[in-house]
């Protein structure tokens, strides 16, 4: 009795990952709509969105410090006790990430909806 075949179930990233890697012995089996130039200028255009939300969250992180840096006046404000430097870095710096990454996720989706 013969075993049956094992078939390999990959996503499209990967296939495409694979099939750059032009590995002797390996035969993919790509769906007959698959189209590997819109595949690839949507992963160019998501990877340079991510390259402009890090380069933004990078001048935000950097700015953060600098502004408190000459704005002593930011650490003698107090808010509940706290000085609104602390509540600068501590606290409005997350609401702000979470919003990068969704902007990021709508983005990419986006650029990948448009072929």
């Amino acid at each position: 009795m013969s075993r049956p075949r094992r078939v390999a179930v990959v996503s499209p990233q990967t296939r495409l990952a694979l099939a750059r890697r032009s590995a002797a012995g390996r035969h993919l089996v790509l769906p007959p709509d698959f189209d590997a130039h819109a595949a690839r200028r949507a992963y160019l255009r998501q990877r340079r969105l991510a390259a402009l939300t890090v380069l933004a969250l990078a001048i935000l992180l950097l700015a953060l410090p600098l502004l408190i840096a000459t704005v002593p006046q930011l650490g003698m404000v107090r808010l509940a006790g706290i000085p609104l430097s602390w509540l600068l870095v501590g606290v409005f710096l997350y609401p702000l990430l979470l919003l990068a990454a969704l902007i990021l996720l709508r983005r990419a989706e986006r650029a990948e909806r448009t072929r």
